[in-house]
């Protein structure tokens, strides 16, 4: 149905955790799958002590004989919770070799039956296999922690288009600048604040704990608005304004710095 990816401009800021975040909490009468495209290498399969294949590689590797929802489903397999997920290549050079399937993935996904694709794209570079992807993309969410240098790199990345439609931010944590201050630099909308809940993010990344402390937590209370939101805006089109909208007002100094 739609493609949601999730990437960012620099960095570690979270794509993974977020994206498995927003998946674990997609709203429940939606069918979702979560894709890791991410070509710097799966985080999900040393995470969730998954295996290798099947997954992206195994499915690129027979993608001449064409990528349909009965393969995809296949090379899928299952988190912790309940999701399906197709995990991505173990290396860079596995991704690279991987270029014409990064080509046939983003239409076969963004028309996959009845389901709403997660896709994590890992950091934005110039050259990354996954720009393909976007393309296709209904909506693509950059997600940066709220400081000098990370707007400073969101702000050049949104300078350049992404995807056909839209493209939103999500912030992890509101210090040391808020999403007000941070909306102002970067003359866009903050569509949401994930909550800075490491203990949270810490079971989202394969920690022992228990389930019920996750679901109970602030990252994923945001989390899950956020799903909501981003599922309704694949059903209806592309957002008149964000979720969380970044007001008018005047940025520390410091900030002002980026937008010169």
């Amino acid at each position: 149905m739609s493609i949601v990816a999730f990437a960012s401009a620099k960095g570690s800021p979270g794509v993974t955790t977020t994206a498995v975040a927003v998946a674990g909490s997609w709203p429940a009468e939606r069918r979702v799958l979560l894709a890791e495209f991410d070509p710097a290498g799966s985080d999900l399969v040393p995470r969730f002590a998954l295996h290798r294949d099947p997954g992206v590689v195994e499915l690129g590797s027979g993608h001449r004989r064409g990528l349909t929802p009965e393969s995809i489903w296949a090379h899928t397999q299952t988190l912790p919770g309940g999701v399906p997920a197709l995990v991505g290549p173990t290396s860079p050079e596995q991704a690279l070799a991987l270029r014409e399937f990064w080509t046939a993935a983003g239409p076969a996904l963004a028309t996959l039956p009845d389901t709403d694709v997660i896709v994590d794209c890992g950091r934005l570079a110039p050259d990354s296999p996954v720009l393909d992807v976007l393309r296709h993309a209904a909506i693509v969410v950059l997600v940066a922690h709220p400081t000098f240098e990370g707007i400073s790199h969101l702000r050049a990345r949104l300078g350049r288009r992404l995807a056909a439609t839209c493209s939103v931010v999500v912030l992890v944590g509101d210090r040391p600048y808020s999403a007000t201050e941070v909306g102002d630099v970067i003359e866009a909308d903050v569509a949401a604040v994930l909550a800075d809940d490491p203990r949270a993010a810490a079971l989202l990344c394969g920690k022992a704990g228990n389930p019920g402390t996750l679901r109970r937590s602030a990252l994923m209370r945001t989390a899950g608005a956020l799903s909501h939101w981003l599922s309704a805006v694949v059903r209806t089109g592309p957002p008149a304004s964000a979720m969380t909208t970044a007001t008018t007002g005047s940025a520390p100094s410091r900030l002002q710095e980026v937008s010169r």
